[in-house]
């Protein structure tokens, strides 16, 4: 069976977007042996060494934060990076970044057609394979990393860690575990001990692993793995890093190290737990230059990149007074509602309205999130919506346990089917000085986050 060749990236889109992108059909071995041939092609232009010293990153919660520091860490100190990240946004494109910027629609066509042929070619050997959508993205970005010539590629996983497609790659130089919770229990397991060990199925023999310890459960899971493949482990807990200051568009904090003293570290945020997802990536670079031989990275370049990291709908301002976070399950939340009661502009709120638009997908544990916001008594007027298609929880449900939880004396909730309709009401009711927050799931925050350029700062 012949792969179809893309003639627009509106057609590589569509032909990936026709994959499904959550299956259990082809096992890890079957990756791998994909891996292996596109490997032995063109006299191994596309082996692993030649696409950059990996760093693999996994975790519940901050993966993609910490991807993003070490990226502008690393293009700070002068290497050429690729990051190869999920879910995007808005664009597909998103996935694949070079020296910070997402690549061109003319280089993704490209990286499809590539992997279209290769496929083809690979069909007189394996007639039966058929890569998901996420391994399909995979392989693109092993063309796209290894055309651009990247140092370092920055590899997040997906789902998982053990099972992940990502996890073919054999010969990391770090791995890094961030924060772990509850979450995608139907694919990974319904305890925090199932997920951890799903997660540190990154972990591979003899390469040095940083990771949040947050959770006992977790971290010795991690520390058991670890020292049974001769590992070094490098643990940040909540000891590592101090916040100093919160201001409206930034956090100034420290990070204790046994090698530096970079001062004080800027981040622009206002999202408290950025300030741990930093002191992550903080870590990792002091490995790559202790353990790694990585002598670029500096003092300087480690302040400089951390506080020039930008990472889309993560307690980000997109208009004036109207933040998108991407929290979507518990943990995210709680973070969430840290960050804002932490706030500078709503520790004395007064009489502005403060607006919280919601919502869901299914398959979360939406219940235990809601009951965490309606506790958030600031907030003045919730807004529920439904994100379009299958995937999305049901309005009238979601309606139903904010009526449950919320506090009817002082808040109020209003529901709209679509997120349109919500935007523009949560935008028109909060009045010259009120604050809007849209939170809930990262479908939510990408379909705001590409409205809201049809919305001008009146509102």
């Amino acid at each position: 069976m012949r792969e179809r060749i893309a003639r627009s990236y509106a057609e590589a889109v569509f032909l990936l977007e026709n994959v499904p992108k959550f299956t259990k059909k082809n096992l890890l071995e079957d990756t791998k042996g994909f891996y292996e041939y596109i490997q032995s092609c063109e006299n191994g232009r596309y082996c692993e060494k030649n696409f950059g010293k990996v760093i693999h990153v996994a975790g519940t919660n901050g993966k993609g934060s910490v991807c993003a520091f070490l990226q502008s860490i690393c293009v700070e100190s002068g290497y050429r990076t690729g990051m190869f990240i999920s879910p995007h946004l808005v664009t597909t494109r998103e996935r694949f970044c070079i020296d910070g910027s997402m690549i061109s629609e003319e280089e993704f066509v490209e990286a499809f057609n590539w992997l279209s042929n290769k496929l083809t070619e690979y069909r007189c050997i394996r007639q039966d394979y058929c890569p998901t959508y996420f391994e399909r993205l995979f392989f693109m970005g092993v063309y796209v990393f290894v055309r651009a010539g990247v140092d370092i590629a920055i590899l997040e996983t997906g789902l998982g860690g053990r099972l992940d497609t990502t996890n073919v790659v054999k010969n990391p130089v770090v791995t890094v575990i961030t924060e772990i919770g509850l979450d995608h229990m139907a694919y990974l397991g319904n305890t925090i001990d199932k997920i951890a060990s799903e997660k540190a199925g990154i972990i591979k023999a003899g390469v040095p692993v940083v990771f949040s310890d947050r959770r006992k459960a977790v971290s010795d899971i991690i520390r058991d793995k670890a020292a049974k493949l001769h590992c070094r482990c490098h643990a940040v807990s909540e000891n590592d890093y101090k916040i100093n200051e919160i201001q409206k568009k930034f956090i100034d904090f420290s990070v204790v190290s046994r090698y530096y003293d970079y001062g004080r570290l800027i981040a622009a945020t206002t999202a408290v737990y950025q300030a741990e997802n930093a002191a992550v990536a903080v870590r990792t670079c002091e490995v790559l230059k202790k353990d790694c031989g990585f002598e670029e990275f500096t003092v300087e370049s480690i302040r400089v990149g951390i506080r020039k990291m930008h990472w889309s709908c993560r307690m980000e301002e997109v208009k004036p007074g109207v933040f998108i976070d991407g929290a979507h399950n518990e943990d995210g939340i709680a973070a969430f509602v840290q960050s804002l009661k932490q706030s500078p502009d709503l520790r004395n709120a007064g009489k502005d309205r403060c607006v919280l638009i919601f919502s869901a997908v299914r398959d979360k544990q939406y219940d235990k999130m809601i009951e965490m916001l309606c506790g958030l008594l600031m907030i003045t007027d919730f807004v529920v919506t439904q994100i379009p298609g299958e995937r999305g929880a049901n309005l009238e449900e979601l309606g139903k346990i904010f009526d449950q939880y919320v506090n009817k004396d002082a808040q109020r909730i209003y529901t709209y089917e679509k997120i349109e309709d919500a935007l523009a009401f949560g935008l028109s009711v909060r009045g010259d000085t009120g604050k809007v927050y849209i939170v809930g799931s990262l479908y939510l925050a990408g379909i705001v986050e590409s409205s809201m350029e049809d919305y001008d700062d009146r509102f």
